[in-house]
């Protein structure tokens, strides 16, 4: 191969640069020919070579540019992913040490965002991190006030943080010149929704930017807290650490932000207790009077929640009297979301995420906060005619009461309570509104399960609690057919001696389908007081008491048939279509025990056999029904064929 301007192969003269010593003849011919090649992908691996080893510390200007020219128009042609690898020649000759000033301010100007962002890795010269930070300063000399269109189009800042494991000028300078809060001031003839509406889609423009930051730059979670401090970025980058994204934080610091969120509790509290103390007939001074101690010892943000109640009369005072709950709601409802609900961290697609935070730690801080929301239940009264109804209004209460090592009879008496308050809730007309459509689902979810919680009378441990089943004459076998086996197992402990709760767990086996090892049928069946009693009346009245498909009665008959010394009695009860395509041993059999009882029935009478093979029993419909010691008896006796049992 041979290139313009050179008679040699290009592999070889990179081969030989790479290797020769500087000032050697062989360092001066590769670097001629350097000079004569066409500017091109190849010529960049030989500018390299050369720059890494003979040309290291003594370069000649036009090796220097040619090296700089040679990266741009790399860059220019190469995808994203890859500017770190383009921008490597350009980082060889900009830090060299005699890279003129101008030919580096020259080249960083020319410089995407992006390839500066890789210029400013933290594995290139430090020399290349001050010149990004000072390019940076100039090109954005002051940082603008966050819109959503610096979303769509982000400023050099926004985009150099996209580059991972920057230097740390680089890093902080990119940070101190990102987009600052909204405008909060009203501009001209812009009306009070108007401005509500900018200033909620240009915080939620903040939320993002800040998201992709902390996402992109996990190693820096605690250096961009201690760089914010005192700012109200800092608020948004703590919320979106414990509610956007907790799953990649650092446990000490997970654990850090979020028993800090839960002092601010305090806050909240104290606003409910002036405000309750209003609506009761005090005065402003009096309130002040009142809680003065705590009111001295607040900030100025806390201060200035105080004073909005105080300000106006107590007016608003009805508002303020539910701080506590709305806290508590909005919190389960966002930032505590995921911390709360582990399994609900998960992409579009796939696996939930990996946390770093072990289990039991992301466990205890379930439990701070469902302590802290049983102070905000000790407040809550009915808020007006409407009742509770809205997903957010049951939330943390599911969340309190999954997550409480105990559920004491004061919470759940309160909780009763607010059930009561959600069920007079007027139905909401039908909606085509997605949304609307979506939060009436989870309120009713909600509600079920906020209900079975409280309706079971005995108390349950916080692991098995947010699968509770509820009240034992309530509950299912289809429903448990669903649950896991510890919780069967600790539900059927907590119900020792209710015979009509195994006889539905018993059941819930047929709804399961294949066979559940934990608990098996027989240790389930053991709970019973009087189990070969239960097993020929739950065959015996199978229709009313199971109901569904065909796979409902043949995973039952499997059951019965597996047990060892089963009653032929009970046997003879299984449905009679169900029972004969039960398979025994090989696949293509029917199970031994059916075959000795059809047979010890019909014998060698020729009329009998035929009688069974023009029997009605089906597979579906009411005839899938008939019992095979009924069907046995009318096919020897000549007898009239049964009628199918009643059905439930």
């Amino acid at each position: 191969m041979t290139t313009n301007g050179s008679r040699l192969p290009m592999e070889f003269l990179v081969a030989i640069a790479a290797s020769a010593e500087p000032g050697s003849a062989v360092a001066r011919m590769a670097a001629d020919q350097a000079r004569t090649t066409a500017d091109d992908r190849q010529h960049g691996k030989l500018l390299e070579a050369l720059l890494t080893r003979p040309y290291r510390e003594t370069a000649p200007a036009w090796l220097l540019e040619a090296a700089v020219t040679n990266g741009l128009r790399q860059a220019e042609t190469e995808s994203e992913y890859l500017i770190g690898t383009t921008t490597g020649l350009m980082a060889l000759a900009l830090a060299h040490p005699e890279c003129s000033e101008a030919l580096r301010a020259n080249a960083l100007h020319r410089c995407t965002d992006s390839q500066l962002g890789s210029l400013g890795a933290a594995n290139r010269p430090p020399v290349l991190g001050e010149l990004v930070a000072a390019e940076l300063r100039r090109r954005v000399p002051q940082r603008p006030r966050i819109t959503p269109d610096l979303i769509k189009e982000p400023t050099s800042a926004q985009l150099v943080l996209r580059t991972q494991h920057l230097h740390d000028d680089v890093f902080d300078t990119a940070v101190a010149l990102l987009p600052d809060e909204p405008d909060y001031s009203e501009h001209d003839n812009e009306s009070s929704d108007a401005w509500s509406d900018r200033i909620k889609t240009a915080f939620a423009a903040w939320e993002t930017m800040w998201s992709l930051v902390l996402k992109r730059h996990p190693d820096r979670h605690v250096r961009l807290i201690s760089r914010t401090e005192g700012t109200d970025a800092q608020h948004v980058i703590r919320d979106q650490l414990l509610g956007s994204l907790p799953w990649m934080v650092a446990p000490n610091l997970i654990r850090r932000i979020a028993l800090e969120d839960l002092d601010r509790f305090a806050g909240a509290m104290t606003v409910t207790r002036v405000c309750r103390f209003l609506c009761e007939g005090s005065s402003a001074e009096e309130a002040r009077e009142r809680f003065a101690a705590e009111l001295a010892s607040f900030g100025e943000s806390d201060r200035r929640s105080i004073d909005f109640y105080l300000k106006d009369g107590g007016r608003r005072a009805t508002w303020g009297a539910r701080a506590a709950v709305a806290w508590v709601a909005g919190a389960a409802e966002g930032r505590w979301r995921l911390v709360l609900n582990p399994s609900e961290a998960k992409p579009s697609y796939g696996d939930p995420y990996t946390w770093l935070t072990p289990a039991d730690e992301l466990t205890e801080l379930g439990r701070r906060f469902a302590e802290t929301a049983v102070q905000a239940l000790r407040t809550w009264q009915p808020a007006d005619s409407l009742g509770i109804s809205r997903a957010a209004d049951l939330r943390w209460v599911h969340a309190m009461l999954v997550h409480l090592s105990e559920v004491t009879p004061a919470v759940k008496k309160t909780v009763q309570l607010m059930i009561r308050d959600a069920h007079r809730s007027p139905t909401r007309p039908r909606s085509y509104d997605y949304r609307a459509q979506e939060d009436q689902r989870q309120f009713t979810e909600l509600l079920a399960a906020i209900t079975r919680i409280v309706a079971d009378p005995l108390p349950q441990e916080p692991a098995v609690r947010r699968a509770a089943l509820g009240d034992p004459t309530q509950v299912t076998p289809r429903t448990l057919s669903a649950v896991a086996p510890e919780v069967l197992d600790e539900y059927l402990d907590r119900h020792a001696g209710d015979d009509a709760l195994v006889e539905k767990a018993l059941l819930s086996f047929a709804w399961h389908g294949g066979y559940r090892h934990e608990p098996s049928f027989s240790e389930v069946l053991a709970r019973h007081s009087n189990p070969p009693q239960a097993l020929h009346a739950l065959t015996h009245e199978l229709r009313s008491r199971l109901g569904g498909n065909p796979a409902n009665r043949e995973t039952w008959a499997r059951h019965i048939l597996a047990l060892p010394g089963c009653p032929s009695e009970t046997v003879l009860a299984l449905p009679a279509w169900t029972a004969l395509k039960t398979r025994g041993t090989h696949y293509d059999s029917t199970h031994p025990a059916v075959v000795a009882l059809v047979v010890g029935t019909l014998g060698d009478d020729h009329q009998a056999w035929q009688r069974l093979a023009d029997s009605p029993i089906s597979n579906s419909g009411p005839n899938a029904w008939l019992r095979l010691g009924d069907v046995l008896n009318a096919a020897a006796d000549g007898t009239e064929w049964p009628r199918p049992p009643a059905s439930r």
